[in-house]
């Protein structure tokens, strides 16, 4: 019996870790803001020179959630952007 995994977990590696990122993909990523005992994690997205925080969520897998949202549909947040 395959047990239940939570699809929104940290993906991170040790040196990611390290640099405050607990979860990165295509560019997006979320880091811990807050304390350990009062977490705050933020979602950053990519920018031309340096990254800018989307949201803040108390949850991790709502952050990681957000992230993921945000670098499957980049493509099309570009678009809006130019029009």
């Amino acid at each position: 019996m395959k047990k239940d995994t939570n699809k929104y977990e940290p993906n991170a590696s040790k040196e990611e870790v390290k640099l405050g990122i607990l979860h990165c993909i295509n560019g997006f990523w979320v880091s811990n803001e807050g304390t350990k005992e009062k977490p705050n994690f933020h979602v950053w997205r990519p920018s031309v020179t340096h990254s800018v925080c989307d949201s803040a969520y108390a949850e991790i897998d709502l952050a990681i959630c957000r992230c993921e949202y945000l670098a499957e549909h980049k493509d099309k947040q570009l678009i809006s952007y130019c029009l």
